[in-house]
């Protein structure tokens, strides 16, 4: 073939050299536009490589961040429920104490009735026995 091609070009006209010379620019060209298409086929393979790469380090930052978050979340829901322990605790005691004093008030409210009680009975005592002392002495002031 490339000998028919060769006497082709010597012995024919212009027109089919100039034919054999677009067939060899396009063939070329061909070439150079495969090698380019090749070149950025990898460069793209690249780009996507390394934006996979970034992706799953970015995914992996952002993990840690959530990580972080939800550890600091649980630690300050702990410390949230033992102040509230303590606090429940606190006032469970001061219910007790509120408790232990009114049921005390109540004791010491029906002891102070009853001392009243029985210092109203001495003051009747007192009366009747000034009463009676009154009584002698008009009774003596009589006899006299």
């Amino acid at each position: 073939m490339e000998t028919g091609i060769l006497d082709l070009l010597v012995n024919g006209s212009p027109m089919a050299a100039f034919a054999g010379f677009l067939i060899y620019l396009y063939r070329t060209q061909q070439s150079r536009m495969d090698a380019l298409t090749d070149k950025f086929q990898e460069q793209l393979e690249k780009i996507r490589k390394e934006y996979k790469d970034d992706v799953a380090d970015l995914r992996g930052r952002y993990d840690n961040v959530i990580t972080g978050q939800n550890s600091e979340k649980e630690r300050i829901k702990d410390g949230i429920e033992e102040q509230l322990k303590d606090v429940k605790a606190s006032l469970e005691s001061i219910q007790r104490g509120v408790s232990a004093l009114t049921i005390g008030h109540e004791v010491v409210k029906d002891e102070v009735m009853s001392i009243s009680k029985d210092v109203q009975t001495g003051l009747k005592l007192i009366q009747a026995m000034q009463d009676e002392a009154k009584l002698r002495d008009i009774a003596k002031g009589f006899k006299s």
